[in-house]
C-alpha cells in the first residue's frame, strides 16, 4: 500500500533474528569460555573431596577463596600488587618508547639493521634470568633491576616483529605512493606504518608475557615487596592456598592484558 500524504510506500521495520553474526561468534566463544572454567573448577573441587589428588598439594577453589578473603583483609595483597604494577608499568611503558621507534627504524634502514641486528637477536635468545645478576650489580636490588628486566623483555620482541613488518611491507605500495610524488615522510607515515602495525601489535602481545614473566621473576630472587616475592616465600612455607591466590592473581592479570592488546588490535585494523 502507498502512503496517500506522501505518496511513498510504506517501509516495514524488519527484525534480524539473532543479532550479527559477530556478536553470535563472540557469545557463542565465552560461552564456550565460561563453561570450560566452570568444569575445570568442579574437577578441581571434586577430586580432592574423592581422594583422587592429595589436597596437601594441590588444594580446592573454596580453601583458594576463603585464602583470598583472608590476604585481602590482611592488608600486604595491595601494597604487593602496586609495587609490581609499578614495576611492569614503568618498564613496559619504557619499552614501548623506545622499541617501536627503533624498529621502524631498523626495518627502514638496511645498512643499519645489519650493524644492530645480531645483538638484537643474542638479547632475544638469551634468557631474563641469565641477565638479573648483572642488573643487580648495575642498578642495586631495588626497583631499578625489575624495571630493567621488565624492559629488556618487552622491549626485543616488540623490535624483532616490527622489523619484520616493516620489511614485509609490500614494495608496491611504496613505489605507487612515490609515483604519486609523496614525500619520504608521507610514505613513511601512510604507508609502511599502518601495513607493518599488525605486527608492530603481535611484538606487544608477545611483550607482555615476557615482561610479567620478568617482573615476578626478578621479584622472586632480589625484591623483598611484590607479587613475586610472596609467591617464593608462599612455596617456601607450603602455604598453597595463599601461593595459588598470587598465582591466580598473575594468570588473570596476563590474560587481561592479552586481551587489551588483542582489541586493540582489532579496533586498530
Amino acid at each position: 500500500m502507498r502512503n496517500v500524504a506522501h505518496g511513498f510506500p510504506r517501509r516495514r521495520s524488519v527484525k534480524r533474528e539473532g543479532g550479527s553474526p559477530a556478536f553470535a561468534a563472540l557469545k557463542g566463544r565465552a560461552t564456550i569460555g565460561v563453561s570450560a572454567v566452570a568444569l575445570f573448577l568442579a574437577a578441581w573441587e571434586i577430586a580432592p573431596r574423592l581422594g583422587i589428588v592429595d589436597p596437601f598439594f594441590t588444594s580446592l577453589p573454596s580453601r583458594v577463596l576463603l585464602a583470598g578473603v583472608e590476604v585481602l583483609r590482611s592488608g600486604t595483597l595491595a601494597h604487593d600488587v602496586l609495587v609490581s604494577l609499578t614495576e611492569f608499568g614503568s618498564g613496559f611503558a619504557l619499552a614501548l618508547a623506545v622499541a617501536i621507534p627503533l624498529g621502524l627504524l631498523l626495518g627502514a634502514f638496511p645498512t643499519l639493521r645489519d650493524l644492530i641486528d645480531p645483538p638484537v637477536m643474542a638479547l632475544y635468545a638469551t634468557p631474563q634470568l641469565a641477565l638479573l645478576p648483572i642488573f643487580v650489580l648495575w642498578l642495586g636490588i631495588g626497583m631499578g633491576s625489575k624495571i630493567a628486566v621488565v624492559f629488556l623483555g618487552a622491549a626485543i620482541p616488540v623490535v624483532v616483529n616490527t622489523i619484520a613488518g616493516v620489511r614485509q611491507v609490500d614494495r608496491s605500495l611504496v613505489l605507487a605512493a612515490r609515483a604519486f610524488c609523496a614525500t619520504r615522510r608521507d610514505v613513511f607515515v601512510r604507508v609502511i606504518l599502518p601495513a607493518a602495525l599488525p605486527a608492530v601489535m603481535v611484538g606487544i602481545r608477545l611483550g607482555v608475557s615476557r615482561a610479567i614473566l620478568g617482573v615476578v621473576v626478578a621479584e622472586m630472587y632480589v625484591s623483598q615487596n611484590g607479587i613475586g616475592n610472596q609467591i617464593m616465600r608462599l612455596g617456601s612455607a607450603f602455604r598453597v592456598d595463599r601461593l595459588l591466590v598470587y598465582v591466580l592473581l598473575v594468570s588473570v592479570f596476563g590474560l587481561a592484558m592479552t586481551t587489551l592488546v588483542r582489541r586493540l588490535e582489532e579496533r586498530l585494523a
